[in-house]
């Protein structure tokens, strides 16, 4: 018989496709699905954007979700993934369904954007896949896990921040290597646009050193320019609709954050995290490497290695953030915690460290050392992954315990969340949300439980310091939208209907943009008319007997040309990516 030889990628992409199934293993063989924080904004999107594909009523305005209030928050947050992640959740039929396969998703795109950096680097097959092992179950992608943190998807693909550094420091400005620097860049902002931000610096040295190094300077910044602007334009479905918001309106910031409560310490890491003690050990590790053997190290290796570890420093209480938050309160809701540095820190930290000790052995030319280095990179890789693994576990099990309060279970407190009955019973204990997470009936979840999330608010001055935009929110929306029957009508129109006993004014549970048209009773209510609350709920004048209030968000025809714009050129950028991809042959 024949050995069948499969290609070193065919491999990798087997081995961690492996990973990423025995990661998820806790939740798979419980039955159990979990959430975090985050998970209720999270999933309150991805159910937004599942029902407009569902019934193909597509709208700026949030019509199904976030207590269909008329609230605007799908186009200003990773809009074009959202539909994507909508479109999963329709196939897989149930929440729980819907997280194994995100999660495993998540898993497989840490593991395989790391592993074929790490390739670029001409790091071996072992290391390159044992890295990516690392990563796959570090913070920066637990995060969605356990949380519902959505930077985790913009973290996976960090790591192919890499191939144009490479790129650039080479000299390579073909038309291809330009294609690849659009897509990356476009596609970490269509995850995030502060992850994608955080990232940019990385490229600012090789594309000096490659520039000044080239001799076709001219046409090296003219196609640099076109991958800018391409990048741009595949974009534009996340920037115009922004634009448009915060031009014509006031909109509540994220919450401020005491930056100094969110650093994260890998210096000294806390004993008992087995993950951060592997990164604060691979810290060590590339400091030692490039202390001892500088001279041997390949330049882009140094660049990526050093920047990495600036961010990691950066992120650390090294820094006076207390000092820093009280001379730069915008911080405290743009950064809000200055663990975001580290965490795009991490993945290229453990790529830079993987390639400088390929470039040790390789310069002393030593097959005894290669095999020590690829023994301890694929110990530490077995550590991390057993590490999550006992940890996934740990917090399945509570997921499973009903001592655990819904609040607590969902790392937050009473005050931010609106309990209400599912099937005559209200859940008090976070098994008791067990159920919608099974259940066929996708809207068990978002209405079992209104989850106070305040962001992107229209109001009228958006000052923390004056409003309490939480308790507000709860108080004007969340506690009063079982009140009023919600009715959604083709050409993304949202209906609130009640019954008034008198006439007079009434504050709703809705609120509405510039541009939301608003009808009240069939009678148009301009903006320069609303009337609204602190936390931007309209009040309006109701009749006795029946209601009706109408929003629908008309966006302005080049904010949904650029929209329409940026869709069809993600369809044919993927296409032309993967036509290069077939015909390039292996680099590796």
């Amino acid at each position: 018989m024949h050995k069948i030889q499969l290609h070193k990628n065919v491999k990798a992409v087997l081995v961690i496709a492996l990973i990423s199934v025995l990661l998820l293993s806790p939740m798979i063989l419980n039955h159990t699905a979990i959430m975090g924080v985050d998970s209720y904004f999270q999933n309150n999107r991805i159910y937004e954007a599942a029902m407009q594909i569902k019934h193909g009523n597509f709208s700026f305005m949030n019509l199904y979700s976030f207590q269909q209030s008329g609230r605007i928050v799908n186009e200003v947050y990773s809009p074009l993934l959202g539909y994507v992640f909508g479109a999963l959740l329709l196939v897989t039929g149930t929440w729980f369904k819907f997280e194994v396969l995100t999660n495993g998703l998540l898993f497989f795109l840490a593991g395989i954007t790391t592993y074929f950096a790490a390739r670029k680097l001409r790091v071996s097959f072992k290391m390159s896949v044992a890295t990516a092992a690392i990563f796959m179950s570090s913070t920066s992608i637990y995060g969605y896990t356990f949380g519902g943190t959505w930077r985790a998807f913009a973290l996976a693909l960090v790591p192919l921040i890499v191939i144009p550094m490479v790129n650039f420091y080479n000299r390579d400005w073909s038309m291809r290597a330009m294609l690849r620097l659009s897509v990356i860049v476009a596609a970490i902002f269509q995850a995030q646009l502060l992850t994608m931000l955080l990232v940019l610096p990385f490229l600012v040295v090789p594309f000096i050193v490659g520039w000044l190094k080239t001799s076709h300077k001219i046409q090296a910044l003219v196609r640099c320019i076109i991958a800018a602007l391409i990048a741009l334009v595949l974009s534009l479905n996340v920037i115009l609709p922004y634009l448009e918001l915060v031009k014509q309106n006031t909109l509540v910031p994220p919450v401020s954050m005491n930056l100094q409560d969110g650093t994260m310490n890998l210096i000294v890491p806390s004993p008992g995290q087995l993950d951060r003690i592997l990164i604060s050990f691979i810290l060590y590790l590339a400091l030692a490497g490039m202390i001892m053997f500088w001279h041997k190290l390949q330049p882009i290796v140094k660049i990526i290695t050093i920047m990495s570890i600036i961010y990691i420093v950066l992120g650390s209480s090294l820094l006076p953030w207390q000092t820093i938050n009280e001379h730069a309160p915008a911080l405290r809701n743009f950064l809000q915690m200055p663990s975001r540095l580290p965490i795009i820190g991490i993945p290229l930290l453990m790529i830079g460290t993987a390639a400088i000790y390929t470039n040790i052995y390789r310069a002393n030319r030593s097959e005894v050392l290669k095999q020590v280095v690829s023994f301890v990179t694929i110990m530490m890789g077995i550590m991390a992954v057993m590490s999550l693994l006992v940890t996934f576990n740990k917090r399945v099990l509570n997921y499973r315990n009903p001592e655990i309060s819904v609040a607590n279970g969902l790392e937050t407190t009473d005050e931010v969340i609106v309990v209400r009955k599912d099937d005559g019973t209200k859940p008090k204990s976070i098994v008791d949300l067990q159920p919608a997470l099974h259940s066929h009936d996708l809207s068990k979840l978002i209405t079992v439980i209104d989850r106070v999330t305040p962001d992107y608010l229209p109001v009228k001055v958006a000052d923390y310091s004056q409003v309490n935009y939480y308790q507000a929110y709860r108080k004007e929306i969340a506690e009063q939208r079982t009140d009023y029957q919600h009715v959604v009508k083709p050409n993304g129109v949202l209906e609130l209907r009640w019954k008034a006993e008198k006439s007079g004014t009434q504050n709703v549970p809705a609120v509405a943009y510039y541009r939301t048209k608003v009808k009240l009773n069939n009678h148009e209510i301009k903006p320069s008319q609303r009337k609204i609350s602190d936390v931007g709920s309209l009040k309006v004048d109701q009749k006795q007997g029946d209601n009706v209030l109408s929003l629908q968000y008309v966006p302005a025809k080049s904010t949904m040309f650029g929209v329409l714009l940026a869709t069809f050129g993600w369809v044919v950028a993927l296409i032309a990516v993967a036509i290069l991809a077939i015909r390039q042959r292996s680099d590796y």
